[in-house]
């Protein structure tokens, strides 16, 4: 009897233990639920999860689970607001034609805008969170940077970038300061100020190259007055020579004079085209017969061809007959005796292509890039001893422009040139 009672105590206490045992497993895989629970609610806020579910319910794991989801919403809504401020900035930054960097005080890109990444050609993956020295690979511009970010002062300078192509930029960093008065970082603009140096360029250039223009026929008008006014007005045939160079001279600036104005006049869209059919044909003969005692003379055979059937182009008569003179003319200069030129025009898809082609001395690769620029002379000496200014292709190419067209040249050095333009077509109802 006393040993049933005292199994039926071990019983017992053999069963409280496994209840107990039980009930401690069951809390146990509670916890630990719990802790892989909160461990990807963790996870996810880092991640950043737009919404974590609830893994537990708060009254059986406590708190501190309330506490852990609110911190976590709390980090949910700061990084919402981060982003909407990031947006925001996108937003101001991206339609800038300046290109802005911002880095932080470590040094690495934070955030470019498209305007920096059309300038560096790199994507934006390329340059944030990369030192700012890798993004731009520019020693120049991360000296700057470094300047500004250690001294806290802002830094000015202009900067050439290399690649993906040539360019002047200026740049500008201004650090970032804290209240505290450290130095939080630093904001890049990148100002393209390629084009403004190369219109400073060729404005330079310009006043450059007229000076030069103007100061030798002046020189030459100058030397000659003098000498008559020194005593040679006595001598009748000296006088008739000294007073027809003088003259010669004075048509030359007066040449020069209108052809500046002219090429402002076109440049500055002052002059009015008036469009209208022009029959090839008539076109070419014209300006042939203008030429043709002058070739004759230097004895160089000039001839027209029009090689399409209803060759007929739709501009400004006068100003496509001054193209072409002016293009006989280069070609005169530069065709020795014996030579020919030949224009022809035709017909290609809805354009009208003329061409002045010649047997001359040709343009060397180095100067074919370049013969369409304002005073720009492949031979200086023969140029100017033919009375030319030095502006003749140059209002070719914005004449033609003007048109909607395109110009250009093939040349071969002792084969001679072509060059040619296209203008619009024009619908006629008879072919010529």
């Amino acid at each position: 009897m006393q040993w049933q009672m005292i199994a039926k105590g071990f019983a017992g206490v053999t069963l409280i233990c496994i209840v107990a045992f039980s009930w401690l497993m069951v809390r146990y895989m509670r916890v630990r639920k719990t802790q892989r629970g909160l461990i990807g609610v963790l996870e996810g806020a880092v991640a950043g999860n737009e919404k974590a579910p609830r893994v537990l319910d708060d009254r059986i794991s406590g708190p501190l689970v309330g506490r852990i989801y609110d911190v976590v919403e709390l980090l949910r809504d700061v990084r919402e607001e981060m982003m909407q401020e990031r947006r925001k900035l996108e937003g101001i930054m991206n339609p800038l034609v300046s290109g802005v960097i911002i880095i932080d005080s470590a040094g690495r890109v934070v955030l470019v805008n498209a305007a920096t990444e059309r300038l560096f050609g790199l994507s934006e993956a390329d340059m944030v969170g990369r030192w700012h020295w890798e993004a731009g690979h520019h020693y120049g511009l991360a000296s700057l940077v470094d300047e500004a970010i250690a001294f806290g002062i802002v830094q000015k300078r202009e900067v050439q970038l290399h690649k993906p192509h040539e360019l002047t930029v200026e740049a500008h960093i201004t650090p970032i300061k804290e209240s505290s008065g450290g130095i939080a970082g630093a904001v890049v603009l990148l100002h393209d100020i390629s084009e403004w140096r190369r219109v400073e360029r060729m404005r330079s250039d310009f006043v450059a190259n007229v000076s030069h223009e103007l100061r030798t026929p002046i020189t030459a008008l100058k030397g000659f007055a003098e000498t008559l006014l020194d005593g040679a007005l006595d001598d009748k045939e000296t006088t008739r020579q000294f007073v027809q160079i003088m003259k010669d001279e004075a048509d030359r600036i007066g040449r020069l004079v209108e052809d500046l104005l002219d090429l402002s006049r076109i440049e500055a869209k002052q002059v009015q085209l008036h469009p209208n059919p022009v029959t090839a044909s008539s076109l070419l003969q014209k300006v042939v017969d203008t030429f043709f005692g002058q070739a004759a003379d230097a004895g160089v055979t000039l001839s027209s061809e029009v090689l399409s059937v209803g060759c007929v182009a739709l501009g400004d008569v006068d100003r496509l007959q001054q193209v072409l003179i002016n293009l006989v003319s280069n070609a005169l200069q530069f065709t020795p005796a014996d030579g020919s030129i030949v224009l022809s025009a035709e017909r290609v898809g809805d354009r009208i292509v003329f061409a002045v082609q010649d047997s001359g001395v040709g343009i060397p690769a180095a100067d074919v890039g370049r013969v369409f620029e304002r005073f720009y002379r492949v031979d200086k000496t023969r140029s100017r001893r033919s009375g030319g200014t030095g502006l003749g292709l140059a209002i070719v190419k914005h004449i033609v422009e003007a048109h909607g067209g395109h110009v250009g040249v093939y040349s071969e050095v002792g084969k001679g040139s072509r060059f040619f333009f296209d203008v619009a077509s024009a619908e006629m109802d008879n072919d010529e």
